[in-house]
């Protein structure tokens, strides 16, 4: 049996490793993060009524490919997934009202990473550990942590982190991946979060915006399961305006995105929580197939939504297929 390093634990990492783990293959995950999540974080926040809770990157996930179906379905049966029954809407260019098709939605309980945290269960993950190169050969890659820490010598290597950290980690091993990965351009989102003591006045629990300036999606944590305490919304801003705003102070980015809710919600009270969180590199802005790359002569592989379209299963899926390319 062989042996792998898989550089990210998001979504598609541990898809990836859950594959090749499955097989009887050893696998060692690494994750700059303190702790399961990425963009499918949950941020908690004490207030004087309670924990506040935000899923501040993803908001939900379908499920459409037959694996992940399945995968999502012992996930439910974890605890780790649920589905979100509300009320789903999208305002188009002038404003007005429409709902959303009723596919079915579903979160991580009791937050949004908790899929990560299911996904990563009997897996060897190292969290807070960010790689910052590779050394060696296919049969003896060598994996170094960004202070120099020796992290172990494997047989393969899977890369499975945004498009723009590939091409630096890759560069010197696997030119033909890199440079795919160096054209692919991710764009960034800001998101505000907020949270009062009782639930606002609005009649759905997610909104999507086909045209507006400042707004891409708002969300509601109110009637999503496993969720408790005051009433949490998050607000992402539309991409051009993140692009436009991205170096601007946290401060001043939650101040702008609360106005924008109270022109939706009317007007609101004092907020227990007001904060905001910048995705850097939030969504691919196009993917760049066929799901995954691997050079079979350098034993690496790269997998992610860049490599397979903008949604959580995209991702999923990308880091199941990669597995399954190295086990055949």
């Amino acid at each position: 049996m062989g042996s792998f390093a898989i550089i990210g634990a998001g979504i598609s990492g541990l898809a990836c490793g859950n594959a090749l783990a499955a097989a009887g293959h050893q696998v060692s995950l690494f994750d700059k993060g303190r702790g399961p999540g990425g963009r499918m974080s949950t941020r908690r926040v004490d207030t004087p009524f309670g924990q506040a809770s935000f899923d501040h990157g993803a908001q939900f996930f379908t499920e459409r490919d037959a694996d992940f179906q399945r995968t999502i379905s012992a996930l439910e049966t974890q605890g780790a997934v649920g589905l979100w029954q509300g009320e789903f809407v999208r305002f188009d260019s002038k404003g007005k009202q429409h709902a959303l098709g009723d596919e079915p939605r579903y979160v991580g309980t009791p937050g949004m990473n908790g899929v990560v945290r299911g996904l990563a269960v009997g897996l060897n993950t190292t969290w807070g550990m960010r790689v910052s190169g590779l050394s060696g050969r296919k049969g003896a890659w060598q994996v170094h942590g960004e202070s120099g820490e020796n992290l172990g010598l494997f047989d393969q290597v899977v890369c499975a982190v945004p498009a723009e950290q590939v091409s630096g980690l890759l560069a010197p091993h696997t030119p033909a991946i890199a440079v795919k990965a160096k054209a692919v351009r991710s764009l960034p989102c800001w998101a505000g979060l907020f949270a009062f003591e009782k639930p606002l006045k609005i009649d759905w629990d997610m909104a999507r915006f086909d045209a507006h300036p400042v707004l891409d999606v708002i969300s509601a944590g109110v009637n999503q399961p496993g969720r408790t305490g005051p009433a949490s919304y998050v607000v992402h801003g539309h991409a051009d305006w993140s692009i436009a705003h991205l170096e601007e102070g946290a401060d001043q980015i939650a101040a702008l995105l609360l106005k924008e809710l109270a022109k939706i919600a009317g007007p609101l009270p004092t907020p227990l929580v007001q904060s905001a969180h910048r995705w850097r590199y939030a969504r691919v802005e196009t993917s760049h197939g066929p799901g995954y790359l691997y050079d079979k002569d350098q034993g690496i592989g790269a997998c992610g939504d860049w490599l397979a379209g903008p949604r959580v299963e995209s991702a999923w899926v990308s880091g199941n297929h990669l597995g399954q390319a190295l086990l055949g």
